[in-house]
């Protein structure tokens, strides 16, 4: 059997509010900020008119009516929310335990360290890049594992139609794109089993 070349035609287009790079098929649409122009995925119009950009084509009071209607529906909802509230007691928080602290030595157990990976890549930003494409395509497969350096984990995120690789550096506390693609077989071979999962946020959690 032939092997299927894979050809990309042009570059990927990333959103600029939520810094995913828009799958084949989705439209993006165009902001304006005074001059400069933003591109903007569907699912972040909304963000996008909130902070103030203009949709290409349309007018500046069209967009100051658009948020206008947008805050006084917020108000309204947060004053009922308001209305309905019963008074309750604030309860006491617990102090931080010393397990919380940021701890900058690599754990010597596997374990510790892709629970280590999955903490670092929930307190980047990446999370939010995640959550735009999970509102698309549903829950993805994910999985955790070490590469040839024991500082630094992998971690391999993927539906159907697109995946990401990102680099957790266990020793340098940050987490990096390194790779995506829109082919599972760019990947190569059998995947392992997945071992993580995702929420609708993008955070992860390993398997227990």
């Amino acid at each position: 059997m032939a092997t299927r070349q894979l050809q990309t035609s042009q570059e990927p287009v990333e959103c600029e509010i939520c810094r995913r790079s828009l799958l084949r098929g989705e439209h993006p649409s165009h902001f304006r900020d005074g001059a400069e122009l933003h591109t903007v995925c569907e699912l972040c119009t909304g963000r996008a008119l909130e902070v103030g950009w203009v949709r290409e084509g349309s007018s500046v009071a069209d967009a100051v009516q658009t948020r206008t209607v947008r805050a006084r529906s917020l108000v309204s909802r947060l004053r009922a929310r308001l209305e309905d509230a019963q008074p309750v007691a604030a309860p006491e928080r617990a102090p931080r335990e010393a397990s919380e602290r940021t701890v900058h030595a690599v754990p010597a157990d596997q374990r510790g360290q892709l629970a280590r990976a999955v903490a670092l890549f929930n307190a980047s930003e990446q999370p939010k890049m995640l959550a735009g494409v999970i509102r698309s395509l549903g829950a993805p497969y994910v999985h955790v594992g070490p590469l040839h350096d024991e500082v630094v984990v992998e971690v391999l995120v993927a539906w159907e139609l697109c995946w990401y690789r990102f680099d957790a550096d266990l020793e340098g506390d940050i987490v990096h794109k390194r790779s995506q693609g829109y082919e599972l077989t760019e990947l190569g071979g059998e995947l392992p089993d997945a071992n993580a999962a995702a929420d609708p946020d993008g955070r992860l959690a390993l398997a227990v």
